[in-house]
Order: C-alpha cells, then sequence, then structure tokens
C-alpha cells in the first residue's frame, strides 16, 4: 500500500485494512494482513506511476483467484475460453440507448468476457456429463448436464448481443482451444469435489449475480437476459448440489473429504467474484446491467455465509468452518 514518503516506517499489520492493499490478480481479496510490512521504494503498480510511489508491502491471506463466470472448463487447473472474434452468427440484433464512446468500451469488455465464458461453460458441461455417464449417475444428473450446456448455448448468444451492441460491430467466439484428447475428471471424488466448486458454489453465485444486476439494470432487453441467466444458474446450482449428495451416497470417505475440503477452504478464504476492465462507477454500469466491485464481492459474501456454507452443513451433515463471512457486508 502506498505511504506518505516521509514516513519512514510501516504501520502494525494489525493497524492496516486489507481494502488498502494491492491486488494483483483478477478478483483477488485480501482476506487476512499475516505479518509486519516492509517498507519499499515503489508499490506495485498496474501500469507506469506518473511519480515514485513509497509504500509497504505485508504478507497477506488472499481469496483465490478467478476471473471465471459460473462453471468454467478447466485443463490442468487453468480455465480455457476461446479468443473474441468478428462473427454475426453468435450475436443477435439489438438496440441499446446511446452511451459515450468512452463508456461503451469499457462496458463492453465486461460483456465480452461474459459471453467468453458462457461459451466456455458449453464445453465445461459438456464434460460434465460424459463424466457423469463413465461413473453410473442416474439419468437425470446426466440429462440436466445435457440441457445445462444448451442453456449455455444460449447465454454466450444473448452476451455477444450485448457486447456486440455496445461495440457497434459483430463479435463472438474463436475455435475453442482444446486438443485432439479431452481428459476426464481421474474418479468420483474429483467429479463431486468440481460439482462443489463450480456448480454450488460457483453457479449460485452466477445466479445471485445475475440476479442483483437485473435489478439495477436500467436497460429492459437487459433486464429480461440477466433475470432468464439468474434462473438457469440457479438450476446448474442445484445440479452441483444433486450431484455432490449422489457421490456421497455411492462414494467413500475419500469423496466426503474431497467434498468437505471445497468447502472448508471457501470458509477460510471466501470467494472471488469476475470482475474485469476499469470501469467502476455504479451508475455507467447499471445502465447495462453490470456490478460495480463492491455491490459483486458483498453479494458473494452474502451468499457464501446465508446460502452455501449452511447448504453445505447440511448435507455434510457437520460444521462447516465458518469465518465471519458478513463482516463487511
Amino acid at each position: 500500500m502506498e505511504i506518505d514518503p516521509s514516513q519512514l516506517s510501516c504501520p502494525a499489520a494489525s493497524e492496516v485494512d486489507p481494502e488498502d492493499l494491492t491486488i494483483k490478480d483478477c478478483g483477488v481479496e485480501v482476506a487476512e494482513v499475516t505479518g509486519p510490512g516492509e517498507r519499499v521504494d515503489q508499490v506495485p503498480f498496474n501500469g507506469v506511476p506518473s511519480e515514485p510511489m513509497p509504500g509497504c508491502c505485508y504478507p497477506v491471506l488472499e481469496t483465490e483467484p478467478s476471473c471465471n463466470y459460473g462453471r468454467p472448463l478447466k485443463v490442468e487447473a487453468q480455465a480455457l475460453r476461446s479468443s473474441l472474434v468478428e462473427d454475426p452468427t453468435w450475436a443477435a440484433s439489438l438496440r441499446l440507448r446511446p452511451l459515450p464512446t468512452e463508456a461503451r468500451h469499457a462496458l463492453a469488455e465486461r460483456w465480452c468476457r461474459s459471453a467468453l465464458d458462457e461459451h466456455a461453460s458449453i464445453a465445461a458441461f459438456s464434460r460434465v456429463a460424459l463424466d457423469l455417464l463413465r461413473l453410473g449417475a442416474p439419468p437425470e444428473l446426466i440429462e440436466q448436464a445435457h440441457a445445462a450446456a444448451l442453456d449455455e448455448v444460449r447465454h454466450a448468444k444473448q452476451g455477444f448481443a450485448i457486447a456486440s451492441a455496445l461495440m457497434g460491430a459483430p463479435v463472438g467466439p474463436g475455435a475453442f482451444p482444446l486438443g485432439m484428447e479431452v481428459s476426464l475428471s481421474a474418479g468420483l471424488a474429483e467429479v463431486a469435489a468440481e460439482a462443489a466448486e463450480d456448480g454450488c458454489i460457483g453457479e449460485a453465485l452466477a445466479s445471485l449475480l445475475a440476479r442483483e444486476a437485473a435489478a439495477i439494470c436500467e436497460e429492459p432487453e437487459i433486464r429480461a437476459v440477466l433475470l432468464g441467466i439468474a434462473e438457469d444458474e440457479e438450476r446448474h446450482s442445484l445440479l452441483g448440489w444433486r450431484t455432490v449428495i449422489w457421490a456421497l451416497r455411492v462414494g467413500g470417505p475419500d469423496v466426503r473429504a474431497a467434498v468437505a475440503n471445497v468447502f472448508d477452504r471457501a470458509s477460510r478464504m471466501g470467494v472471488a467474484v469476475p470482475l474485469t476492465g476499469d470501469c467502476d462507477d455504479p451508475a455507467v454500469l447499471a445502465q447495462v446491467g453490470l456490478l460495480d466491485r463492491e455491490a459483486s464481492r458483498r453479494t458473494a459474501r452474502r451468499a457464501l455465509a446465508e446460502v452455501i456454507l449452511p447448504a453445505a452443513r447440511a448435507i455434510l451433515g457437520r460444521p462447516v468452518d465458518v469465518q465471519d463471512q458478513l463482516a463487511g457486508a
């Protein structure tokens, strides 16, 4: 964090507000300052500062970085997504009220990223269906996974339509960056852990964030899109919970431990939310159904404390180590 150039020592860790510290990764929040600070002549900075900025660097406990919306397709823990290309086939015609050019570009960046993440979720649910089929899951779960993939096709098309309207040119996804082979999960424990992380947590947050964004959205067509996404993502989250419950019923202690670890980590670390682009003006963002950073983080904290962790306690039959998730909410 920055300090006055005349200040020769760093404040004690107990005196530092985590929100005053610079975060370097998309979606990361500082959960706790864990040790004393070290004075530096130049604090880390995104870009080139106009003049030297002395400051203090502290060891911290961070939430896990996540720039992903909903359920990404991950290969070796890295989320895959297509590049943005000029493509009219994914973007329906949509007319929006006039906005300043600078604002349109900043808002388009957020909607482009959201649409690309929705597009990636098509592949993610396709792999979920294969995993479930391979492990002998009930037909209802396999059917719901395929239905969710079709939902994500619609979400991607809607996102690209909004992004195209903001950019004034049709955009869509390029070829999805998969190789010739798609690795499936190692076993039931991994499938259950992914369902807990991406479904029970990720899709639940996506649903609640979309509902909150719809509530402040000034564009009627975008509001309708967000409400539809919220309903679909809620079903996708329920698929995650149903998958976890089935896996706990048929699996052994390793499955229970893998699921418990996901929720324990979320309880300790919190969850990150997908926040891209430089625009963070609530009034500007609300015009096209986007939340500012503080509103997004507040929604995520409340969702974790009031919805996700209580449900996890119920299915695991034991307490999840809940810290004060509502602090500052």
